[in-house]
């Protein structure tokens, strides 16, 4: 076994490197990556077109613009239920403030391991900060959803470009290559759109199944808003192992403080796992998964990476870009050993020759 120091820096440094630029690029990188999955998934749409006799540009425009009426729709629905929610909001603040009483009383009363809390004192300072924030509140959501608009602006921009310029990008990069490797280069290439392809169709897919279930379940035990926070548990569901939690906390703390009966809440979580359970074993598997074949160690460390470095977008992002990334290595020899690491599976490596020592002399001298 020999080990290369200068190899293992350049490892090194390439690895700091890459992470430098995609934490300094976070600005530029965040719309550019977000745009070239959305443009795996449309174009298919848009070559559909183009078979058809449709102009490419007017193929990528009827994609997007299709795309952009139902996203709207969809922000129409929730926007409904947000503003009904909101006009409830000094209701839902009393039944909090009461219930949070009745709890820290509870607490008071049963449990005399720690010393009595100070109810009054913890309504004071709840009426406080929810008096004190929300101007703050109003003027932080301008300003992210001003954040927001810009960001889908440059990445819907980006979105078409790509489209646009798809076949050329893509013989421009396969010119890196050698002529008697561009065939396998090319396939690689569409297998990385493959991958993000089937990822992001196969979670929207995911969503609109976890949305149906989600909201069926809430209208069954009779919980106000159910479509909002049925189909709002499952978008949160795109955040591999955090988001369906998170999702399925929000309307359990809704049931708690809306109802008398603590066996709403109960109910809430036993439909949220019934769910989840169906998501891990049968859903995400059949539809999502297969797709990624990235083992759990590194979905979990692509997931806390992706948080460090891009936030809630990164925690999207990292696990499609890790698992098109292992399509790259598998293509190249040296790289194979850390496709084999990333997946699920040891890729199997063909067993190279044995040369005698003879042979190597011969093929020094060989013109």
């Amino acid at each position: 076994m020999n080990l290369s120091f200068s190899k293992l820096f350049y490892v090194l440094a390439s690895i700091i490197g890459i992470v430098a630029i995609m934490y300094f690029g976070k600005v530029l990188l965040l719309p550019i990556c977000f745009a070239m999955l959305f443009a795996f998934i449309l174009y298919p749409v848009v070559k559909w077109l183009k078979k058809k006799g449709v102009r490419k540009v007017f193929g990528i425009i009827m994609t997007m613009g299709s795309v952009f009426i139902l996203a709207a729709g969809v922000l129409i629905l929730f926007s409904a239920q947000i503003i009904d929610m909101a006009s409830q909001y000094s209701n839902f603040l009393e039944k909090l403030k009461a219930t949070l009483e009745t709890s820290i009383t509870f607490l008071n009363n049963k449990v005399q391991i720690i010393p009595d809390i100070e109810s009054q004192t913890i309504l004071d300072r709840l009426s406080h900060l929810f008096s004190d924030s929300s101007f703050l509140i109003i003027s932080d959501t301008v300003s992210v959803t001003g954040s927001f608009l810009s960001f889908v602006v440059l990445a819907s921009i980006y979105t078409f470009l790509l489209l646009f310029y798809s076949e050329h990008l893509t013989e421009a990069i396969a010119r890196f290559t050698t002529n008697s490797k561009k065939e396998s280069f090319i396939q690689m290439l569409r297998e990385v759109q493959q991958v993000g392809q089937q990822y992001f169709t196969g979670m929207l897919l995911l969503i609109l199944v976890l949305g149906v279930l989600n909201t069926v379940g809430l209208l069954i035990l009779g919980i106000d808003y159910a479509f909002f926070f049925g189909f709002l548990a499952a978008l949160l569901a795109i955040i591999p192992y955090v988001g369906t939690t998170l999702g399925g906390l929000i309307p359990t703390i809704y049931a708690f403080v809306t109802f008398e009966s603590y066996w709403y809440p109960v109910g809430v979580i036993a439909i949220f796992w019934f769910i989840q359970f169906l998501e891990g074993n049968f859903l995400n598997p059949k539809i999502v998964g297969g797709n990624m074949q990235i083992n759990a160690l590194f979905s979990i460390f692509s997931l806390i990476a992706g948080s460090v470095l891009w936030g809630i977008a990164g925690m999207i992002l990292f696990l499609p870009l890790v698992a098109m990334f292992k399509v790259i290595c598998s293509h190249f020899v040296e790289l194979e050993p850390v496709a084999s690491l990333i997946g699920d599976r040891i890729t199997e490596v063909k067993p190279q020759p044995e040369i005698s020592l003879l042979e190597k002399v011969k093929g020094k001298f060989k013109i």
